[in-house]
């Protein structure tokens, strides 16, 4: 009896299959095509898939999997460290693309097509980041929110909104990079791998050695499996508002006094735009109360009664209850009256129980955790933690990721460690106005890069240093000595 692979429909697939791998790849190229160096592009395709492979069975298994079970923390220090690996190769690869000038025409889109890329795939390590569902995602949540209000997006990219961030993350940018990568190639193939820009150097053309290629890419997935088993993904368990209530009430009740006379940090949030439009004492004080009445309807109406009040006696109100938020005894407030105090009583044990926190995450579900991440960044609670732990943007752009003062495995987001220079040679973390300016300088930053090649002078600036010969004979040298061995 014949085998499967004996039957001619097993050869006319594998037939097939090679009619298709002869049109996907390049075939003949320079002679330096062979190197590493010209191998970086299908390494980053290679990091692409496991990206794809693992944030998959994430999205498909849920949050508690990759978070507690031994599998599933795997899974996600794969998908770390894939992403490490990932920005790594692009970051090479673009050097090469640079160094030899790979951008010449006709070959601008093809660097402006992978510029485009890079630009997105460091803004979806930070929506990445936004949905681990720790410490983490808290913080670099509330951070990359500033920079977007400052970059005067914040109305429609929100990282406080848990369902807006995992469609951008899941589906919506990787989407956007898998269509760019694909004409990003297609021009890759139909202009062949870049010949050296000087006339007088010539080079000889060789066959690819996709078996090279693929060997390559097989290290790199075993170095990345290899490296996900011994360091993990690091994990702080996220800040709840019942935690605060529960080890500081003064700290609870003295935001909740802020939000109510609408002096927080959410209340008088200004920059460049104010994304947070909702009224302090309606969102974390009526509303809950309210529900909690709602559901169990005992005593006077408090808030209410506070309406009820003129402005005068309003005032003296919130004046009393500061006190009482600041005393280290109640025992003089004890036969009060004042309704903003009675509201405070009620809130301050609901947040010790949890029900605060739900409550807040119920009243407006297409924002998701905005209230609660607002409320949590108020009490100041989540960047006292993120100092404590040297992870914040001061600390050379979050680059630690919550491995306290010295840098562990995995690192943290080291390519954004320029975003610490900027902050500190624009002293933009004092400037009220930061994270406008952080914008603008980094949107020019990447305006610039993505159209490099069509800028005078300034995409002369490789042939002035002259880095490109050492790649060019690297390849000449190997494939003398690949013919040499043969």
């Amino acid at each position: 009896m014949d085998s499967d692979q004996d039957s001619p429909e097993y050869d006319a697939r594998t037939n097939a299959f090679k009619t298709l791998m002869d049109k996907v790849y390049i075939h003949r190229l320079p002679s330096y095509g062979n190197t590493i160096f010209f191998s970086l592009g299908f390494l980053a395709l290679t990091c692409l898939v496991m990206l794809a492979l693992t944030g998959i069975t994430m999205a498909f298994m849920g949050q508690a999997w990759w978070l507690m079970a031994p599998l599933g923390v795997y899974v996600r220090s794969v998908h770390l460290w894939t992403v490490q690996a990932f920005i790594f190769v692009l970051i090479l690869h673009i050097l090469v693309g640079f160094t030899t000038s790979g951008f010449r025409k006709p070959r601008r889109m093809v660097w402006v097509f992978g510029a485009i890329i890079f630009c997105l795939a460091l803004i979806q390590t930070e929506f990445g980041y936004g949905l681990r569902g720790d410490f983490s995602s808290q913080y670099r949540a509330v951070s990359g929110a500033d920079f977007w209000n400052g970059a005067h997006l914040g109305y429609w990219l929100n990282p406080l909104n848990y369902t807006q961030t995992f469609a951008l993350h899941v589906a919506i940018i990787p989407l956007a990079i898998l269509f760019i990568f694909l004409m990003h190639y297609i021009l890759e193939r139909a202009y062949g791998i870049s010949k050296p820009y000087r006339s007088d150097i010539k080079v000889r053309m060789v066959n690819a050695d996709h078996t090279k290629l693929f060997l390559r890419g097989g290290a790199l997935v075993a170095l990345i499996l290899t490296l996900a088993f011994f360091f993990h993904s690091p994990y702080v368990p996220a800040v709840r508002i019942a935690d605060v209530a529960t080890q500081d009430s003064n700290l609870m009740m003295t935001t909740l006094l802020q939000e109510f006379d609408r002096t927080s940090d959410t209340a008088t949030y200004f920059d460049s735009i104010d994304p947070y439009t909702f009224d302090t004492r309606q969102v974390f004080i009526a509303v809950p109360y309210e529900q909690y009445r709602a559901s169990a309807p005992t005593g006077a109406d408090a808030w209410a009664a506070f309406n009820s009040e003129p402005a005068d006696a309003q005032q003296a109100d919130l004046a009393q209850a500061a006190a009482y938020a600041a005393a280290t005894t109640t025992d003089a407030f004890a036969s009060t009256t004042n309704p903003v105090i009675a509201m405070l009583d009620t809130l301050v044990p609901m947040a010790k129980s949890g029900l605060y926190g739900s409550l807040l995450d119920q009243e407006s579900p297409s924002t998701d955790s905005t209230y609660t991440l607002r409320f949590l960044s108020d009490t100041g609670v989540l960047e006292d933690k993120a100092t404590s732990l040297g992870f914040n943007t001061a600390a050379w752009g979050m680059m630690k990721d919550e491995n306290g003062h010295s840098i562990g495995l995995p690192p943290g987001s080291w390519w954004f460690a320029p975003l610490g220079l900027v902050n500190t040679a624009f002293n933009l973390l004092s400037n009220p106005y930061g994270d406008r300016d952080a914008g603008i300088i980094l949107g020019l930053i990447m305006i610039i890069f993505i159209t490099f090649p069509y800028i005078p002078y300034m995409n002369r600036l490789p042939e002035v240093l002259h880095i490109a010969p050492f790649i060019w004979r690297r390849g000449e040298a190997a494939e003398d000595e690949q013919e040499t061995g043969s």
